[in-house]
């Protein structure tokens, strides 16, 4: 007794060891492309089982982000005292929403791909049904004209009706023949109708899934929905603290007396600097104007510059002949909303270059920020248009590579004289709300000018230089 418990016990793990390795087999969250291509085909009826769990997961995965979005929802009841917790999930929600993006595009090609396979099953349908007609036919037929030979007098008078013995042999294997026959059409019968029931059932497992899935778009397009006003109200809200936050903490460079250095070991350089004859694009190549000056995009929120959206890496120029006035480079290449890297430079502001230019014999300061970990050059370094700065990061507080810049008018004198007096103020005179706004001040330096009037683009708009 105890020897065949032993057994049974054995038995039980085998199969429960051999159904979990099974259960693993359907690794369908790294093979979606694969499992949504094959339950779309006509090719599906092989694998009903597989196609009918991957189904499953489909559903529950767009049952997933609905209730995420819920809990985020509910979670954000007091958003403005927790702004700095939201804004470090901003990215990990635009993640989100991409990822709905592509569940949404995959969903729609999976019906487009099911609608053809339907068609393909129902004609495939039909010509079995053609081809069962046909055998069927053809059986009935046979077993009347085998009536005649239904009974053993009749086998008998068959074959002892044979003209000799040869004929006798040739009588009894074509008896034998006709059988064989049969038996062969009954088969392929009994095969065409298995198939013809599995392609009526396939059509109808994938025409459930269409449903499932129209359901399931709408599903995941109310989620995204409700992920991109949850990201807009974060964004709303951070973008009113945020001017303030910069202001307070982006007043005096940290090391100022090594820029000073640096500045008097160049002092002839900088005597030296010549006028442009005008502005040179800071990004030659594709970008987008992604946030227009003095306000955030739908928002009241102040924002001091324009942001250029372009891949990480991308080349950033001087915009003018001038000098590398300061430059900061702590920061990791990608920061997130919130995030306060900047120092010693302008804290939020990620790796920063700042250059002191002459344009038509008017001297700027101008701010880069948010640029590639490695990539600002240092100060004192004397540039021409034709030079390379830095390149485009996502660093500070940033929820995606761009560049941001900002241009602030600083007078008449040269940029030595502006060089050598400045005193560490990131702001260079102009300070961090919009009333030295030169446009409105009648260009009384410094005053901040609106850099895409400088450069010449506009907010929404993409450019190719």
């Amino acid at each position: 007794m105890k020897k065949r418990t032993s057994i049974l016990i054995l038995i039980c793990f085998m199969i429960l060891g051999f159904s979990s390795v099974k259960a693993v087999t359907y690794d369908f969250a790294n093979n979606e492309a694969y499992y949504s291509a094959l339950c779309s085909s006509s090719q599906a009826s092989q694998n009903r089982t597989v196609c009918l769990a991957y189904q499953n997961y489909v559903n529950q995965k767009v049952l997933d982000a609905q209730k995420q979005l819920e809990a985020i929802q509910k979670d954000m009841k007091n958003i403005s005292a927790n702004i700095s917790k939201y804004a470090a999930q901003l990215a990990n929600y635009e993640a989100q929403i991409t990822s709905l993006e592509r569940d949404i595009a995959a969903l729609e090609a999976s019906i487009a791909a099911s609608e053809v396979a339907i068609g393909e099953l129902e004609t495939q349908i039909k010509e079995r049904d053609a081809v069962i007609s046909t055998i069927d036919a053809s059986i009935k037929e046979r077993m009347v004209t085998m009536q005649s030979f239904a009974s053993l007098n009749g086998y008998i008078d068959f074959v002892m009706g044979a003209k000799d013995f040869t004929d006798l042999i040739r009588r009894v294997e074509g008896i034998n023949d006709i059988t064989d026959y049969d038996k062969e059409q009954m088969d392929l019968l009994t095969e065409e109708i298995r198939l013809l029931n599995d392609d009526k059932a396939e059509v109808q497992r994938q025409k459930d899934a269409l449903v499932q899935n129209k359901a399931n778009i709408e599903t995941n397009k109310a989620t995204m929905e409700g992920l991109k006003t949850a990201a807009q109200q974060i964004l709303v809200e951070f973008q009113k603290q945020e001017a303030a936050l910069v202001a307070l903490e982006s007043q005096i460079v940290a090391d100022l007396s090594a820029t000073r250095a640096a500045l008097k070991a160049i002092s002839k350089a900088l005597n030296a600097i010549a006028p442009s004859p005008g502005w040179s694009i800071p990004i030659r190549a594709t970008f987008r104007v992604s946030s227009g000056t003095w306000y955030y995009p739908g928002s009241s929120s102040v924002h001091l510059g324009v942001d250029m959206s372009a891949p990480v890496g991308t080349n950033l120029y001087a915009v003018a002949n001038g000098v590398v006035l300061y430059s900061a480079d702590s920061c990791p290449t990608y920061g997130y909303l919130g995030n306060k890297c900047g120092y010693p430079g302008s804290s939020y502001g990620g790796n920063q270059v700042y250059l002191m230019v002459n344009v038509n014999n008017k001297a700027y300061a101008i701010r880069y920020l948010h640029l590639q970990s490695g990539t600002p050059v240092k100060a004192g370094t004397i540039v021409r248009p034709s030079d390379v700065i830095g390149k485009v990061g996502s660093s500070g507080n940033s929820s995606g590579p761009h560049l941001h810049i900002e241009v602030v008018y600083l007078g008449t004198n040269t940029v030595a004289y502006y060089a050598q007096r400045w005193n560490g103020d990131m702001a260079f005179g102009a300070g961090w709300t919009l009333s030295n706004r030169c446009a409105y001040n009648g260009n009384k330096a410094p005053c901040r000018m609106r850099p895409e009037d400088v450069f010449g683009v506009t907010y929404g708009k993409t450019y190719n230089n």
